[in-house]
């Protein structure tokens, strides 16, 4: 009989020592999937910073006015100088946002895709992770403009403040809740050539 209680007893143990173990490693993969997913919305917070803010401060470079195109909050368009060599080339530069319907390729809804157009090219598609975009501008005594910035206004422009939110493409899914890494984004931008611009 004592046999008989001792597998019992032994049995029982083990199961709870195997639903310990289970639930240790289902937090273990949440976890590292957490940190996968927050170091992956980082490196495109970054890097799409990185790319926006080189574009801004170049706006002006070396142009003919208008150096502003258009001026929204979800849509820049703008000429800028970059120095290819000995060479300057100034192309027409244009971001905006798509909507959350062409976002396919994620399982965040709330995500959208940027575009980017360089001249007459084809916009290039950039699937960043962005669930928030807006820009306000300002002018030489730091007022906000109103958007979107008439054609008479846009030679008032100043700076720029770009803030962006980018979320991760899928949540970090456990049994007990489904969090979504985001990472928030802004800068005031000041293209000091903005006021330079050859009339």
């Amino acid at each position: 009989m004592n046999v008989v209680f001792d597998y019992i007893l032994a049995g029982i143990i083990f199961g709870i020592l195997s639903l310990t173990v289970a639930r240790i490693q289902v937090n273990i993969n949440a976890s590292l999937s957490g940190n996968t997913f927050t170091l992956m919305t980082q490196r495109n917070g970054v890097e799409l910073a990185r790319q926006i803010e080189h574009d801004i401060t170049k706006i002006g470079y070396r142009v003919k006015s208008p150096a502003m195109i258009i001026a929204d909050s979800t849509t820049i368009q703008f000429k800028a100088g970059y120095m290819n060599g000995a060479v300057v080339d100034t192309p027409i530069i244009k971001y905006y946002i798509g909507t959350t319907s062409q976002s396919t390729n994620t399982a965040n809804p709330r995500d959208y895709p940027l575009y980017r157009q360089q001249n007459a090219s084809p916009s290039v598609r950039q699937d960043w992770g962005l669930t928030q975009f807006k820009m306000m501008y300002y002018d030489s005594l730091h007022n906000i403009i109103a958007t979107p910035v008439s054609a008479g206004n846009l030679k008032n422009i100043r700076s720029i403040f770009v803030k962006f939110t980018v979320e991760s493409p899928s949540p970090v899914i456990s049994d007990v809740d489904t969090t979504i890494s985001s990472i928030n984004w802004q800068k005031l931008i000041y293209p000091r050539n903005l006021q330079r611009v050859i009339r």
